[in-house]
């Protein structure tokens, strides 16, 4: 068997490509984003440790529906209670910068993934920017389920029944 021409080149002569790192800063945002998403329970109870109870606020919110029904029933217009202005609340903000890094990873991994990176890097960047877009949604869907479960619970015990349309 002969050997090919182009294996006779000396390999030193050839430069090597300079690679932009867009892949693996979207792997490195990616993984921050996961990271704060699985951790996200541990962090807002450490940034807001005087929260209220899951059981207080489903209350204070069944009885905000209460005093709308009751509104309604008299035929009377709703006015609910002021709230004092307490500022920036982190633990408000704290789930939508989880999506942002997610969603940082994904951008750059498809940058990544057009500008010829490696595709090992580009798409782990692009899964680990999903899960944790994933994982937080699937925190916010579970305490959404839990707090409704409660308010209806709470509602129940009132006596109060919702009218059905």
């Amino acid at each position: 068997m002969t050997q090919p021409e182009h294996d006779n080149e000396d390999s030193s002569s050839v430069a090597p490509t300079r690679r932009s790192p867009v892949a693996g800063v979207g792997l490195v945002l990616a993984i921050c984003g996961l990271v704060a998403a699985v951790l996200s329970p541990w962090i807002l109870d450490a940034i807001e440790p005087e929260r209220k109870p899951m059981d207080e606020v489903a209350v204070e919110f069944a009885t905000k529906v209460k005093d709308r029904l009751i509104a309604k029933a008299k035929k009377q217009e709703y006015v609910p209670p002021v709230d004092a202005d307490e500022g920036f609340d982190v633990a408000k903000w704290y789930p939508a910068g989880t999506i942002a890094l997610g969603l940082c990873g994904i951008c750059c991994g498809v940058g990544g993934f057009c500008k010829h990176e490696d595709l090992r890097i580009a798409g782990s960047s692009v899964a680990v920017g999903l899960s944790a877009i994933f994982f937080q949604y699937f925190l916010l869907l579970a305490a959404t389920i839990l707090f409704i479960l409660l308010v209806g619970i709470v509602l129940s015990a009132m006596g109060i029944d919702l009218p059905t349309p």
